[in-house]
């Protein structure tokens, strides 16, 4: 074959790969995907219990006090909603709850003459159930 020919099959197979190349060749072009929106979870209206459970170093303490107190904490007599003793497996249970509510939950407990503050603030008490209750302590 002359050299021409030879040149411009070359030529030609080099334009239809880039033109190739250049193609979809069936394939979609996706564009960047827009961010997810926000989801806030909604209070289950017919949960208004929570429990709570108190330990020092992972034992359970019994007959200590636990204040349930607004979203302001347990600091101010006014803001205690209810106060319960824990029973013989250092747990308690709140009642009469307003879903979607902050709550604070309080105890103090005294070992060696120490005596330790435990405070735990939420809105996912909801969450809690007597298998998994919130755990003030240690």
């Amino acid at each position: 074959m002359p050299r021409p020919f030879i040149i411009a099959g070359a030529l030609l197979a080099l334009a239809l790969s880039l033109v190739a190349c250049n193609s979809n060749n069936g394939l979609t072009v996706f564009n960047t995907p827009t961010a997810a929106p926000t989801v806030a979870p909604t209070p289950n209206p017919s949960i208004t219990s929570a429990f709570v459970k108190v330990t020092a170093s992972a034992t359970p303490v019994p007959n200590v006090a636990v204040s349930l107190c607004t979203s302001n904490g347990c600091a101010t007599p006014a803001n205690v909603l209810q106060r319960q003793t824990t029973n013989a497996s250092g747990e308690v249970e709140f009642t009469a709850m307003s879903p979607g509510t902050v709550y604070c939950f309080f105890t103090q407990a005294t070992a060696s003459g120490a005596t330790t503050t435990y405070q735990s603030c939420t809105s996912n008490w909801q969450s809690t159930s007597a298998a998994n209750p919130l755990t003030l302590g240690t």
